[in-house]
């Protein structure tokens, strides 16, 4: 049954036959179906519509080849309204380098080990963490990145690492808000749509208060 909840999923950038495109992955609403509406953030030249942001109760920022301001304004609408976010991947580098104040890529660091269509590895999640509530104190995950975090700064704490030590989640520490990033792509993981309910759930609980209040 589907819930009276709009998500905002960040489209991507991508370029076919010399024609730009904003794209949303299917996967990116594998877990969603059935459960809610959901609409594609597209931004024009950069420029965001809040027109667009005020109409979302949860925004998803999925992965990407590339990083834009954009994509830190549509975050910090989201902070400041109170509005849960999920960050995939490159949403996941995107909510790291907004908690040190950063907006350049370059500030991430490349690694050469954590990419491939079929590679699996393991990461380890801090004791009382969104996804230590979830999964249990390890989980195998996939590996689809060439760049990570190098720190976290307060209000974001670090949630999961990997045994070589990459940032795997991120996770806002007050009450007010819902914000959790994800270094791996828990759409194309068969045992991980207990992060969308969760993340459904939390919104719900902020959409309910505000009719409340």
């Amino acid at each position: 049954m589907s819930m009276n909840i709009i998500i905002g999923i960040v489209a991507r950038e991508e370029e076919f036959d010399n024609i730009n495109f904003r794209i949303i992955a299917k996967n990116n609403m594998k877990y969603l179906y059935g459960k809610c509406s959901y609409i594609g953030i597209i931004n024009y030249d950069g420029e965001v519509d809040y027109n667009v942001l005020n109409l979302c109760d949860g925004i998803i920022i999925p992965g990407g080849n590339k990083i834009y301001p954009y994509h830190f304004k549509i975050l910090e609408y989201a902070i400041k309204n109170n509005i849960p976010v999920l960050g995939i991947c490159m949403g996941n580098q995107v909510i790291g380098l907004y908690s040190v104040d950063s907006r350049d890529e370059d500030d991430l660091v490349r690694i050469d080990n954590h990419f491939g269509s079929t590679i699996r590895h393991s990461i380890t999640t801090e004791k009382n963490s969104f996804l230590y509530k979830l999964f249990g104190d390890e989980l195998e995950v996939n590996s689809r990145h060439n760049y990570m975090l190098e720190e976290v700064n307060y209000p974001f704490v670090v949630s999961a690492y990997s045994d070589d030590g990459v940032i795997e989640g991120i996770e806002y520490i007050d009450d007010e808000h819902f914000i959790i990033g994800v270094q791996f792509h828990p759409e194309d993981l068969d045992n991980t749509e207990c992060l969308y309910n969760y993340f459904l759930k939390e919104i719900l609980k902020r959409k309910n208060k505000l009719s409340t209040d």
